[in-house]
């Protein structure tokens, strides 16, 4: 933490003493999703206003897009503290957003039956995000604060036509405002608990000439919500060139530093440019995970080691439901990622009909992580394991010894190996942890062209992409740490992995590795060039028809560095593909407020390797139908989807010790899971039915039927062709809810107003293991995430003169019903944790506006 927390600690008593009285004075009712609704600038007469996208690469009113999409505007990012693309769950019908687990907090999306995760080096989302029209290929470099947004467009279902490879299940596209030109600034200060002070500065710059600028700078500290017992623990991993970390005394702390700013060039004519540049610095905390079972048993004649080990632990076992007030995560350190891209906009319009615009960007990030993904930190080697682990490494290194014949020299083996094992007495011990780190970058440049005229609308483009990753870690120190064995244990089958011991406070490479299961350097180039197509055709007022084009050439290549450092492996590949996808579809319009909508589409995600493990591009091809409607002089508007869509060579993240038994250090790979098919709709309303007053609510279902499955992914979790029925999707709600209400009163008392605003999120209960018949205890209570709701609320003042300034204060709280359900489950065979939904957060904000 910085200064700032001992300005919060001191300000968030006085503070939030009146924003607790101010709370519980509002009973306005809690409600969540919104189509991006304007409220304040409803009138009884006007009804709901206007919101303007670009969905289809120009600028429309939302009503008039045949696509199913939410724009979540700057009323609904405000009330629900959204400042990242992970805060959005719930905020569009059907879509749920949670980080993944190992630190990083990367944002892993499931829309439309997909779960979209493109951790894996070398492999790519289902769920495309866009930043100003820019594709942000890495995963890791979607992670970044979001100052300055005007609104964020969530698009489900195939995008391959407009939006490109890699959107088989949706798109977020995140718009950033263009400068005013008008002096203005605002200073926004937050306190709440968890010790948070947030800081946020924005200066817009008068016209100078052709030029108008704006800046802003966004500092956030704040505790996490979950104490660590292993925290002062100290990681010296100079020895790869990590330097030394510190485990921190609490996880999901923020320590965030972001800077957003635009200059534009607009001569006044027909051409305009604007720049951008962003760049986001986090050293917060990940999230605490809690051990939440343990079933020795199951590891045979390794389950004497790991109950003495399991003796050594200063944590309680979790209730796998319910978020505990402390873990032990000894290993977990704070996170050090930094994102920053830039992004140059030219558009000319060459006349009344026919407009250009050229986009070009490069962006980077660069992310280390390590995070205790068992939650069992603090962990010892005990003395009474010595014996028993030199027997393993003499047998792991010559299984013939265990042969009766060789009892003798067994023997002498052993005591000639317990010195060795002896210096581990006392030393740290781990049994699943991770460490990470990345470099991404990317270059991309646009050319789009958009006509218009009354017969056909017609949008054309040409996209070039160039990115590269390096991820993982040197050889030597392992990415997965692991006492899980691959053959079953030891006895029958002595060819097994060894135990991993790791030191955390000398160099790993003192340590013997030989045969662990290890991570290794992970190098990934992609190129991409595409050329689309999408044409309207208005054949009468009523009636369009529609189609698109677009063909994709992805080229990959890459390496893996895998193994120790006493024998490494390096796996090479090359990928080349070319793709076409398509749109065909109707629009029909039975009235000027009504929009009915039909079209068949395709998209796909790139195909590549894992070292010599390729993988097949996933394909879509969806149905979808849909009506769009604006009803009662606009006072009331409901939209609708209903789709069907078939998956095949679905890309899933999988164990590679488990696929490629020969080769155990391969990690984590990509395989295609074979097919399902899915089927659901999406329901929104949003009503104005007094002057100030909006409400809204959305539900969503979710039907997803998996087809014949990949053997290799039954494989890693223990089941066969005849048992795949067993497999089910994970981290899927079948049902999604949400409401809001939102009421502006306009000037009470001078020009001083109120508003209120409320939201309920709710999801159905979902799976965190797709394993149905997993033999493991835990697995009855872990399996399941429960139903959750999110109530989030805000009251503000608005308007308070204070001579040329105009001021805010505003009272918010978030997950108000102090949730604290699981949102991740790792079922490890013998051991079992858990990730829990963020705690409550409550707090103040106090703004001023020059």
């Amino acid at each position: 933490m910085t200064n700032y927390k001992a300005i919060a600690s001191a300000r968030t008593r006085l503070l939030l003493g009146t924003a607790a009285m101010g709370l519980t004075v509002w009973t306005a009712p809690a409600v969540a999703q919104d189509t991006g609704t304007a409220a304040q600038n409803n009138t009884a007469q006007s009804g709901l206003a206007d919101i303007v996208v670009t969905a289809q690469k120009r600028e429309q009113s939302l009503q008039d897009v045949p696509i199913a999409i939410t724009a979540v505007t700057e009323e609904t990012l405000t009330a629900n503290r959204v400042q990242s693309v992970t805060d959005l769950s719930g905020l569009a019908p059907g879509v749920t957003v949670r980080p993944a687990a190992g630190g990083s907090s990367i944002p892993t999306f499931s829309i439309r039956g997909a779960t979209s995760y493109g951790v894996v080096p070398g492999s790519d989302k289902q769920v495309s995000i866009y930043l100003d029209g820019v594709y942000v290929s890495s995963p890791r470099g979607s992670i970044f604060d979001l100052p300055d947004l005007q609104r964020i467009e969530v698009l489900r279902g195939p995008q391959g036509t407009l939006f490109g490879r890699n959107a088989t299940a949706g798109a977020i596209s995140v718009s950033t405002r263009d400068p005013t030109g008008e002096f203005s600034a605002r200073q926004v200060f937050s306190v709440g608990n968890y010790d948070l002070f947030r800081t946020r500065t924005t200066i817009d710059t008068p016209q100078f000439g052709p030029f108008s600028a704006y800046a802003t700078f966004v500092a956030e500290d704040r505790d996490g919500d979950i104490r660590n017992l292993g925290a002062g623990t100290v990681l010296d991993r100079s020895a790869f060139g990590f330097g030394t970390a510190t485990s921190p005394k609490t996880l999901g702390a923020k320590d965030t530093r972001s800077f957003f700013g635009a200059l534009k060039f607009d001569p006044g004519g027909n051409f305009t440019a604007t720049y951008k540049f962003d760049i986001s610095r986090d050293r917060g905390t990940p999230s605490g995970i809690a051990t939440t079972g343990i079933d020795t048993s199951q590891l045979g004649p390794l389950a004497g080691i790991a109950n003495s080990i399991f003796a050594t632990r200063n944590f309680d076992v979790a209730d796998g439901r319910k978020r505990p007030k402390a873990v032990n995560n000894a290993f977990t350190i704070p996170r050090d990622q930094k994102v920053y891209g830039h992004n140059l906009t030219m558009k000319l319009d060459v006349s009344d009909a026919l407009s250009l615009t050229n986009i070009a960007s490069y962006r980077k990030s660069r992310v280390s992580a390590a995070t205790q993904l068992d939650g069992a930190g603090g962990l010892t080697f005990p003395q009474s394991a010595v014996s028993p682990v030199a027997a393993i490494f003499v047998l792991g290194a010559n299984p013939s010894l265990g042969l009766p014949a060789n009892a003798q020299t067994l023997a002498a083996a052993i005591a000639a190996t317990t010195p060795l094992v002896q210096g581990y007495v006392g030393r740290p011990f781990l049994f699943i942890a991770n460490q990470n780190f990345s470099i991404s970058k990317q270059y991309s440049n646009e050319l789009q062209a958009n006509y218009q005229s009354d017969f056909l609308t017609l949008t054309v483009g040409g996209v070039y992409f160039h990115g590269k990753d390096v991820t993982g870690n040197p050889l030597g120190a392992p990415t997965n740490y692991s006492l899980v064995t691959t053959n079953g244990g030891f006895g029958a089958n002595p060819s097994l992995i060894l135990p991993t011991i790791a030191q955390l406070n000398t160099p790993l490479n003192q340590i013997n590795f030989s045969g662990t299961a290890q991570n290794g350097l992970s190098r990934n180039k992609a190129t991409s060039l595409a050329a689309y197509a999408q044409a309207e055709f208005h054949v009468t007022d009523q009636l369009d028809l529609v189609g698109g084009a677009r063909v994709t050439n992805d080229r990959k290549s890459g390496s893996l560095l895998a193994g120790t450092t006493a024998a490494p492996t390096l796996f090479a590949f090359k990928f080349d593909d070319t793709r076409v996808n398509y749109l065909a579809g109707a629009n029909f319009r039975p009235s000027n407020d009504i929009l009915l909508y039909a079209k068949y589409s395709t998209a796909f995600v790139t195909g590549g390797a894992v070292a010599d493990i390729t993988f097949s591009p996933e394909t879509v091809r969806s149905l979808e139908g849909g009506v769009k409607a604006d009803l009662f002089n606009r006072k009331l508007r409901t939209n609708l989807s209903v789709y069907l869509a078939k998956y095949k060579n679905v890309q899933t993240a999988q164990g590679g010790r488990n696929l490629v038994p020969a080769r155990n250090e391969l990690g984590t790979v990509i395989v295609t899971q074979g097919s399902s098919k899915v089927k659901g709709f999406e329901f929104e309303a949003t009503a104005a039915p007094v002057r100030g007053v909006t409400v809204g609510a959305s539900v969503a279902y979710t039907d997803i039927n998996f087809g014949s499955l990949n053997p290799q992914v039954l494989a890693t979790v223990g089941l066969t062709t005849a048992t795949q029925d067993a497999f089910r999707p994970t981290l899927q709600p079948k049902w999604t809810g949400s409401a809001y209400a939102q009421y502006e009163s306009g000037p009470l008392f001078g020009d001083v107003g109120v508003s209120l605003r409320g939201d309920l999120i709710w999801r159905d209960r979902f799976r965190t293991d797709s394993n149905e018949i997993r033999n493991n205890p835990n697995y009855a209570t872990l399996r399941f995430s429960p139903a959750q709701q999110l109530v989030n609320a805000r009251a503000a003042l608005t308007d308070i003169g204070l001579g040329p300034v105009k001021a805010e204060v505003a009272l918010w709280g978030r997950n108000l019903t102090n949730e604290k359900q699981q949102t991740f489950g790792l079922i490890a065979g013998f051991i079992s944790s858990a990730e829990y939904q963020e705690a409550r957060t409550y707090g103040i904000d106090v703004s001023f506006r020059f």
